[in-house]
């Protein structure tokens, strides 16, 4: 068998740089920008399968933009699709039991007063609470910086998901992402995840925490390579592009052009602003320079950001399921 025939496509997860990776290698060195990127070839692999073909996933692609707000009507019968291609982005799925025990302080009330069925007074009084919380997390933590940030994290089912095979990954035409962020880290970040998950649940409970104690069980740490469509679509001679899911057909991330009246909207509010930052430090340049040019650049550098918006498209995405 030839060099050739052995090897899979990676991605530099820092430059996009394609790189031919042998089988079982572990680590890579990008011969462009030098950052060293991981195969996870000696961990255990697993891989979500392509369900939704190009065609579909950018039919439903069109359906969901369609639904948003401020998007130019004319935009689903006017693209010109100008690369479709297949990539398979790294994930550690990371399991675990977290149990938090803690003492503080709740609040209650107290009425006084009752007269003819009501109380006249109302005291907020504050005693002493303690309690258990144990609850199950399961996360997907990205594994190269690469990818982008999704409406409310990302949700990769373990249900479905097969054993890596890098056949497959040629066989649908895939490309494979390196990865940057290790086992170790990736169980860390999910340790936070769900510290913070259980400190939301515990200040329910009580308005100051005064002791607190956690047990924290990593049940399993796997490494899977997410498919996604990636979509580069020209509308009206500007390029936008379109990140699909393509084991559950979800938008992850997308940019499109915002209808006249938004980008209406977002100029007149810049102008708005504008005349706001000339108002205050006329106002306010009779108690000195600073104050006038702090009130001026806030308002300035508010309005840079509504005319951006007005002239940049769109960006947007949902949760993946």
């Amino acid at each position: 068998m030839t060099a050739a025939a052995a090897s899979t496509v990676y991605i530099c997860p820092q430059c996009g740089a394609e790189h031919n990776v042998r089988e079982g290698d572990v680590t890579v060195r990008c011969r462009y920008c030098s950052t060293v990127f991981r195969t996870f070839a000696d961990e255990q692999r697993y891989l979500l399968p392509v369900y939704y073909d190009s065609s579909t996933a950018l039919g439903n692609f069109l359906l969901w933009v369609k639904k948003q707000v401020g998007v130019e009507e004319s935009l689903p019968l006017n693209i010109e699709l100008v690369k479709v291609e297949l990539h398979f982005y790294p994930f550690w799925v990371v399991s675990l039991g977290f149990r938090t025990s803690f003492t503080g302080l709740g609040e209650d009330a107290e009425y006084a007063g009752r007269v003819d069925g009501a109380y006249r007074e109302v005291r907020t009084v504050y005693k002493r609470e303690s309690g258990t919380l144990e609850r199950s997390f399961e996360f997907a933590i990205p594994a190269s910086p690469e990818i982008p940030e999704a409406k409310k994290g990302y949700r990769i089912s373990s249900r479905g998901r097969s054993y890596f095979s890098s056949d497959y990954v040629k066989r649908v035409g895939g490309v494979l992402h390196g990865a940057t962020i290790d086992k170790a880290r990736a169980v860390e970040l999910a340790k936070e995840m769900a510290r913070n998950e259980m400190t939301w649940q515990i200040m329910r409970e009580v308005v100051k925490v005064d002791q607190r104690s956690d047990e924290v069980n990593v049940n399993q740490a796997v490494f899977v390579s997410v498919p996604v469509w990636r979509v580069t679509y020209r509308f009206k001679g500007k390029e936008y592009y379109a990140m699909i899911d393509a084991s559950s057909s979800r938008v992850i991330q997308a940019t499109y052009p915002p209808d006249v009246l938004e980008r209406a909207g977002y100029i007149g509010i810049g102008v708005a602003h504008v005349v706001a930052a000339a108002a205050f430090a006329a106002l306010l340049f009779g108690l000195g320079a600073l104050p006038a040019a702090t009130a001026f650049i806030g308002f300035a550098a508010a309005a840079a950001g509504y005319f951006s918006r007005a002239i940049g498209p769109t960006r947007a995405g949902e949760a993946v399921e």
